[in-house]
């Protein structure tokens, strides 16, 4: 019986030691725990900008070409022969300076043979002219006779016959003298013709000296002498290089706010220079879009090379004093509406806008204030960011 006493008096120490040690155990723990730092959650990290006062430059850019005012592709209006090229590439030319000469013997030939064609209808047209003279005066003669014989014979002084002989002789001569004026009138008309195809080859003749139209540079020499030239046949291309123009093509969408007067920047190098729209074409090309152009005059012109590619900034309207913010700020909400998420206190708010428009990288809005943080980007994702969400602002 002791031995079953002291077997249970051993257990119950054994247990006892357990519990102690366990009790131990854990409130050491509960120690450290109560050491170690709370947990909380923390800030989302996300990239803010300020939002300013400015003006807001609505419009597009545009990918437009450098061209001169204009070009003129010299063609000849006959065929003939080159006979001398007097301009090469790169010359400088005025208006009315000769280009090309042809070869004009043919027309020469031609012109000589109609001067002396002409003076010989002119001589024979003379001459008939002093024979319708000569008639109207014979004819004013017998008509004369023809009077007095007619009253001798209705006196008996002389014989019928003799009467009627005088009036046949003057019927004979207003014949003869219609049939010459009749000679006159067609001389005078082949005169007329004569002359009016002489002054035609004279015209045909100026043609083989062809000369600029306008003052520029020969920039294309597409023939040599001895080539022959035909209508439609480039032989020299002159640019007028004075003023220059941005062409470039607006879309149908833009329309509606393009029109003549519009400013227009475009950079050279570092430098931005300023023009305006001065010619808006009025049908569409086959792009389906419309053709635009800016004229460049003076130091607007300086280092522009022609067939280059400048980027083009059209305005369509300026709006003045607006709050300005990242167009990247701009969220769309599940409903469809602009909305941006404001940092104040460490805490985000979510700031339905009005979208005035937008400009470069800017945006134009009612709703934010200057000074204002907007979160511009989240390191998660705008799709977790949400109303009074503590987060971390970097600049």
């Amino acid at each position: 019986m002791l031995g079953k006493a002291i077997r249970w008096v051993v257990l119950v120490l054994v247990v006892a030691a357990l519990v102690a040690g366990g009790r131990f155990l854990v409130q050491r723990k509960r120690q450290a725990l109560a050491k170690s730092p709370k947990f909380e959650l923390r800030a989302t990290p996300v990239d803010t900008a300020a939002a300013t006062t400015g003006n807001l430059d609505e419009g597009h850019d545009y990918l437009s070409v450098i061209e001169p005012l204009q070009i003129a592709n010299v063609s000849a209006r006959i065929t003939a022969t080159v006979e001398k090229v007097h301009r090469q590439e790169g010359e400088t030319v005025q208006a009315g300076d000769v280009l090309v000469t042809l070869d004009d013997r043919q027309f020469r030939d031609g012109v000589a043979t109609m001067e002396a064609q002409t003076q010989q209808a002119k001589a024979d047209l003379a001459a008939n002219q002093a024979s319708v003279t000569s008639l109207k005066e014979s004819l004013a003669y017998w008509q004369r006779e023809s009077e007095r014989d007619r009253k001798l014979a209705v006196g008996g002084t002389i014989p019928p016959a003799q009467a009627e002989a005088t009036a046949e002789r003057t019927n004979e001569a207003r014949g003869k003298l219609t049939s010459a004026e009749q000679k006159s009138r067609a001389l005078e008309q082949q005169v007329e013709a004569l002359q009016r195809k002489t002054d035609e080859l004279r015209t045909t003749l100026t043609y083989c000296t062809i000369a600029s139209p306008f003052a520029g540079v020969v920039t294309v020499k597409a023939v040599d002498a001895g080539d022959l030239a035909s209508p439609g046949k480039t032989l020299l291309v002159v640019e007028d290089r004075s003023t220059l123009k941005l062409a470039f093509d607006v879309p149908q969408g833009d329309l509606p706010a393009f029109a003549a007067g519009l400013p227009v920047s475009f950079t050279v190098g570092d430098k931005v220079r300023q023009a305006a729209v001065s010619r808006l074409y009025p049908a569409l090309n086959r792009a389906r879009m419309v053709r635009a152009e800016a004229l460049l005059t003076g130091p607007a012109t300086e280092g522009l090379t022609l067939g280059a590619y400048v980027n083009a900034a059209v305005v369509f309207r300026r709006r003045e004093n607006v709050t300005l913010v990242p167009v990247t700020a701009i969220v769309e909400s599940p409903e469809g509406t602009p909305r941006v998420f404001v940092v104040r206190d460490g805490r985000l708010q979510v700031r339905p806008v009005t979208l005035l428009g937008t400009a470069c990288e800017l945006a134009g809005v009612e709703g934010v204030a200057a000074g204002e943080q907007v979160v511009i980007s989240s390191f998660l994702g705008w799709a977790r960011l949400s109303d009074s969400m503590a987060v971390e602002a970097r600049q």
